[in-house]
C-alpha cells in the first residue's frame, strides 16, 4: 500500500494564517490530513508540522509515520535545516511516533485564564520588603532583551541547535512585539526579575509572556510566582482573558510555579535535525 501526501483541495483547507495543508492518501485515496509551515514561530529554518491526523479506522497501520518522513522531505526542499511537530497534551500515540522517528523534546506551551470576579488581577501584586516592580523603560528593555537573546542562544546550542538556526530562533522569541515589561527591583536599583508579554498574534483574547525571568541569585524566594502574577494583571488591564507561556527544556522547578499558578499544558514541541 502506497502513502503519499497531496496538496489538499481548495475549500478543505482551515485558515491557520501561515503554511499549507496536504491530503494524506492511501493508493491515491485520501484519509487524513497534515498541515507543514516552513516557517513557523521559531523563525526562518525551522519548518514546522503542526496537525497530523489520519482516519481512525485507517490507524496503526504506518499512514502517520511514512506522513510525517515525507512531509520532512518536503521541508528539506523549502530549505529547511530543523523540522518541529507539535503534539497535544496528553496524545501518547503521538509522542511515541514522533519519537520513533528520532525527535525529542524542546518544549512546552502553557495555557492559564485571566481570573474574572473576585480575586482578579486588579492590581499590581504586592512586593516583598525592599522589592518595587515598575515598567521598563524602553532603552532598558532592549538593553536587557539583546542580552536575554544572546542567553538564549547560549541554551539552544548547548541543546544541539546549530548557530545560525539558533541565533534566529532567539531573535524571533525575544524582537520585535509590544514593550508591556515590568521589572522587580531592590532597593539599591538591582534588576532581579523582569516579566515581558504581548497579546498573541494568532489567538484573539490570549496574552503570550514573552518571557519571565529571574535572576540566578535571586532564584527560590517566590519571585517567579510573583513576576506571573504581574504578567496576569496586565493582560486582565488589557481586557484579555488567558495567558500563554512557552518553557524551553525540563524546568521542572518553572513547572511547578506555572501548575501552582493554573497553568495547563496544551502542547508539547518536539525537534530534530533534517539533514
Amino acid at each position: 500500500m502506497t502513502t503519499t501526501l497531496r496538496p489538499a483541495p481548495a475549500g478543505t483547507r482551515p485558515d491557520v494564517g501561515t503554511g499549507d495543508w496536504y491530503a494524506i492518501c492511501a493508493n491515491g485515496r485520501p484519509i487524513g490530513r497534515l498541515h507543514l509551515a516552513p516557517e513557523g514561530r521559531w523563525g526562518t529554518g525551522t519548518g514546522w508540522i503542526d496537525h497530523v491526523e489520519v482516519l481512525a479506522s485507517r490507524r496503526r497501520r504506518g499512514h502517520g509515520c511514512v506522513a510525517l518522513l515525507a512531509a520532512e522531505e518536503i521541508l528539506r526542499r523549502e530549505g529547511c535545516g530543523r523540522v518541529a511537530v507539535e503534539v497535544p497534551e496528553g496524545n501518547l500515540p503521538g509522542l511515541r511516533l514522533a519519537a520513533s522517528l528520532g525527535y525529542v523534546f524542546d518544549s512546552r506551551y502553557l495555557v492559564a485564564r485571566v481570573r474574572g470576579g473576585i480575586g482578579a488581577a486588579r492590581n499590581l501584586p504586592d512586593t516583598p520588603p525592599g522589592l518595587r516592580l515598575e515598567p521598563m523603560p524602553a532603552a532598558v528593555h532592549e538593553a536587557w532583551r539583546a542580552d536575554a537573546t544572546q542567553r538564549c542562544v547560549a541554551l539552544l546550542t548547548a541543546a544541539g541547535w546549530a548557530p545560525r538556526l539558533a541565533e534566529t530562533r532567539a531573535r524571533t522569541r525575544l524582537e520585535g512585539g509590544e514593550q508591556t515589561a515590568y521589572a522587580l527591583v531592590s532597593r539599591d536599583g538591582t534588576r532581579t526579575g523582569v516579566v515581558w508579554l504581548d497579546p498573541s498574534p494568532a489567538v484573539p483574547g490570549r496574552a503570550e509572556v514573552r518571557a519571565v525571568e529571574v535572576a540566578e541569585q535571586w532564584r527560590g524566594r517566590g519571585y517567579g510566582r510573583l513576576l506571573l502574577r504581574t504578567a496576569e494583571h496586565l493582560a486582565y488591564t488589557a481586557g484579555l482573558g488567558e495567558l500563554g507561556l512557552e518553557l524551553v527544556g525540563p524546568v521542572p522547578a518553572a513547572r511547578h510555579i506555572a501548575a501552582a499558578m493554573g497553568y495547563r499544558t496544551q502542547a508539547r514541541h518536539m525537534g530534530k535535525i533534517i539533514l
